[in-house]
């Protein structure tokens, strides 16, 4: 192998170097941005406020005079409804952090479709199970029901 070719591959392995020292730092910098996140959400009528961090930690939780003179429904609706916002906000904020480090990668779209769905309202309870089925009247000597109708 002549130095020209040993200059050649030297020069090849100190550019790689380069990239994965500048791929290490980009890394780095962009973990301390994502841990540093934060979210402050309030309702509408700002009656609740929260501060959601990274992984959809609620970190802090405020309720106004006027939030304690709801219905415990109306109150438990609007504090869920807040902490869902407040769990799209910090995931559209990781979005934008990380776009930079590994957009246009299969692992930004895994990241987008995460966002996405964290922005979706969820399913109640009540919409995830099925309706319960009534049994005929008439029916009382078969405490436990029958898979024969």
């Amino acid at each position: 192998m002549s130095s020209a070719e040993l200059g050649a591959g030297q020069q090849r392995l100190d550019d790689y170097m380069r990239r994965v020292n500048d791929i290490q730092r980009r890394a780095e910098e962009t973990q301390a941005q994502l841990k540093a996140l934060r979210a402050d959400v309030s309702s509408p009528d700002r009656s609740v406020s929260v501060r959601m961090a990274p992984g959809g930690r609620l970190e802090k939780l405020s309720l106004t005079p006027a939030a304690m003179r709801m219905s415990h429904e109306q109150l438990a609706a609007l504090i869920t409804e807040t902490v869902s916002r407040g769990h799209a906000a910090v995931a559209g904020q990781m979005e934008a952090t990380m776009q930079p480090l590994i957009g246009g990668t299969p692992a930004m779209d895994f990241l987008r479709d995460q966002v996405t769905a964290a922005q979706q309202p969820e399913e109640t309870e009540e919409q995830q199970q099925p309706p319960k089925q009534r049994r005929p009247s008439g029916d009382d000597d078969e405490p436990f029901g029958t898979i024969y109708r």
